[in-house]
């Protein structure tokens, strides 16, 4: 489940980064450059950690933590850092995303290997 989500996610985000060069959707969005390269490098992350469901997890629980920070900076400020400027519909976004990716972070237990040292001794 983690897996397809960063999968899905990723491939959002880099299409929105893209098409953020092309058209930055000004009065709805307002995507910039900074704002374009965020998106890229987070959906190309997820990408490469949908590999694995470990990585995948914990990408989740990382990337749901950053884009709340982001949500809650749209709410208060509407600006990160005087880079990127958070429109409501970025603020709706983000929040959406970052509850997305901490239940999915949270929710599901990551499967990979057992570790020599964690497994029972008979």
């Amino acid at each position: 489940m983690a897996r397809t989500f960063m999968r899905i996610v990723g491939i959002v985000l880099v299409v929105v980064g893209i098409v953020g060069f092309v058209d930055p959707l000004k009065g709805i969005f307002d995507l910039t450059v900074t704002h374009n390269l965020v998106h890229l490098l987070t959906g190309a992350i997820a990408l490469m950690v949908s590999r694995s469901s470990v990585q995948s997890v914990w990408y989740a629980r990382i990337f749901g933590v950053l884009y709340l920070a982001v949500a809650v900076a749209g709410l208060v400020t509407g600006n990160l850092f005087g880079l990127i400027p958070l429109m409501p519909a970025d603020t709706v976004l983000h929040f959406l995303l970052a509850v997305s990716a901490l239940s999915i972070g949270f929710a599901v237990r990551p499967r990979g290997r057992v570790a020599a040292s964690s497994a029972p001794t008979v």
